[in-house]
């Protein structure tokens, strides 16, 4: 045993480079076992750190969606935490689609809470690409995002998601992670909060993670409008700041997003997430009066649709818990309408791609 525990305190210059080329292989093995969707194949819930791991579960789906792609076509939406609050479910969205005439699909919600366009570009760069629908939700807070965390995601930092695509946008447009071709920063720093929960778990007497809660709203009383008031007050001092500084590099990344989305044969779709317009009204015109037009001619710029049919809907304040997270009772409203556009899009392209 001494003489094993020596060989960790050896100095010696080929044993250090020798130790390094073994280090090596078995890096690009834990790297490959994530990257290649193998890591799904053990079931979600040893996998998750906290009951709301959104990032966790959104990676270890599109891992398994990599490792067995649906036969069917497929809807993918992607987005911030009104996007995974936007629908009762992937299961469901695909049944509104077949209801309203569309063909049998596989729907998925990929959102999670503050998800960057860095992220989502790193889904759009993952998901099975065949005869897919990517819906890509737009709202002010998404325009937000720090861009050191957006960055980070070319890493893995974020999702357990290697995207090329992203990695090279970054490093050639913003010089970050140069020198850093894979994504085992995100991966070690996933293990560690992974192995950290654990830990903490054995020392509360058992697996405290439970099962993963997809909307958070449910069973809490929506805010009352005085609240909400207050919270557009507080979007405006806490959150515009963030969106002036940043929106350049998160309307650059959308950019980017919705160019490799296309030229992997993904179908883009715009859409504005729900909005509380009862409470804000016009309050929020002055960050809209910014990145809709710019979102606009961008969607008319790369060919896709651009959607916000959100003043179209018998929606009231009391369908939302906050400014923009819906509740159960206002979910399927929204679903609905989404449903019906994504049926109206289908035909279209069937449309366009049959012979005269």
């Amino acid at each position: 045993m001494s003489s094993f525990a020596t060989g960790f305190r050896n100095r010696s210059p080929l044993v250090m480079v020798a130790a390094a080329l073994l280090m090596v292989p078995a890096l690009v093995l834990l790297q490959s076992f994530f990257t290649s969707g193998s890591w799904s194949s053990v079931p979600l819930h040893f996998w998750l750190r906290h009951p709301h791991d959104d990032p966790g579960v959104v990676s270890w789906s599109v891992a398994r969606l990599k490792d067995g792609p649906p036969r069917v076509p497929t809807v993918f939406i992607v987005g911030g935490s009104s996007a995974r609050e936007g629908i009762v479910s992937g299961a469901s969205l695909a049944s509104d689609i077949r209801r309203l005439g569309g063909p049998r699909v596989y729907a998925a919600n990929l959102s999670s809470s503050l998800q960057t366009y860095s992220q989502s570009l790193a889904i759009a760069d993952n998901v099975p690409a065949e005869d897919a629908w990517l819906v890509v939700g737009i709202s002010p807070n998404r325009f937000a995002s720090n861009a050191d965390v957006t960055l980070s995601q070319a890493v893995g930092k974020g999702m357990l998601l290697r995207s090329p695509y992203l990695s090279r946008y970054v490093a050639c447009t913003y010089r970050k992670y140069r020198f850093d071709p894979t994504i085992l920063p995100g991966i070690f720093l996933y293990l560690s909060d992974l192995a950290d929960t654990y830990v903490r778990s054995i020392y509360a007497g058992g697996w405290v993670g439970g099962p993963y809660l997809l909307h958070r709203v449910d069973g809490k009383r929506p805010r009352s409008p005085e609240r909400k008031q207050r919270l557009v007050r507080g979007w405006y001092r806490l959150r515009y700041p963030a969106f002036k500084e940043n929106f350049a590099m998160n309307m650059g990344m959308l950019k980017q997003l919705v160019e490799c989305s296309r030229k992997r044969g993904l179908h883009v779709v715009l859409v504005e997430l729900p909005i509380d317009r009862e409470i804000i009204g016009r309050q929020f015109d002055k960050p809209r009066s910014q990145y809709v037009p710019r979102v606009r001619r961008l969607a008319r710029e790369l060919g896709v649709p651009y959607l916000d049919f959100n003043a179209d809907l018998a929606m009231s304040s009391e369908h939302f818990y906050d400014l923009q997270h819906l509740t159960k009772t206002g979910r399927p409203i929204w679903q609905e309408r989404l449903a019906r556009e994504l049926v109206l899009l289908m035909q279209e392209t069937d449309n366009e791609q049959d012979p005269p």
